[in-house]
């Protein structure tokens, strides 16, 4: 009899729960990590120019390319690249094609940020930069080492390459996004263990331990809160 704990983490495929989108710009709502809202969205033809008042957004490709025109310049984004949108700045989407976007994007009460909002970002006051996940994977000596590859409000999404057993962690005051970008990887917690396969993630609860195992080398995004300065963590 096998002494493993079943595990109690759910597991989400979001290329399986994309199907669901028919519609192009519908977006389903996956999961929720603290105050910090991913979802994905059906990116095909051109949204109007807009802009977020409150929150960063953070887009990760998933399958198919789209274009991000802004006033901080263009980028084309294919299959694992990503970028962040930052707050303030007018933006828009397109894609030629059906195109499936992770999108990672706080959901505080604006209030709770004691006035943190920007109306508008200058124009050609910076500068939009994308960042590929397979590629900064391949320059990553050190296993289970998180390597920062963006910043998302009060979060910084992290790639870790995993092979073979890393150390147990726990995050006494943040949930935990764990999320397979290739290989399989599994994860040993508290509450049981479940592998993931490239496609799906799972949010870990605060203050449970876990640590990441893989028998080949694998890609792992975290999420990890962090604070900025002159931002306060959210209460």
């Amino acid at each position: 009899m096998s002494d493993v704990k079943k595990s109690t983490l759910e597991k989400i495929d979001y290329a399986q729960e994309s199907a669901q989108l028919t519609d192009p710009f519908t977006m389903l709502d996956l999961t929720q990590v603290d105050d910090l809202a991913v979802s994905v969205f059906l990116c095909q033809g051109t949204m109007p120019f807009h802009r977020h008042l409150d929150q960063d957004e953070l887009f990760m490709v998933h399958s198919g390319t789209i274009s991000i025109e802004s006033d901080w310049g263009n980028l084309i984004l294919r299959p694992g690249e990503l970028a962040v949108v930052p707050k303030g700045l007018s933006h828009r989407s397109s894609s030629l094609i059906r195109s499936l976007v992770l999108l990672f994007q706080p959901r505080l009460n604006v209030n709770r940020r004691n006035g943190d909002r920007r109306l508008m970002a200058l124009k050609n006051s910076g500068k939009l930069e994308k960042v590929s996940v397979p590629a900064m994977g391949r320059q990553i000596v050190n296993l289970h080492t998180p390597v920062t590859l963006a910043h998302v409000d009060t979060f910084a999404l992290n790639l870790l390459v995993c092979a073979q057993t890393g150390h147990r962690r726990t995050y006494h005051d943040q949930s935990s996004l764990v999320l397979c970008h290739n290989g399989q990887v599994n994860v040993d917690s508290d509450l049981g263990q479940i592998s993931l396969h490239g496609g799906e993630m799972l949010v870990v609860p605060k203050a449970t331990a876990y640590r990441l195992a893989s028998a080949e080398r694998s890609l792992v995004l975290e999420l990890q809160r962090h604070k900025q300065p002159g931002l306060p963590l959210p209460d």
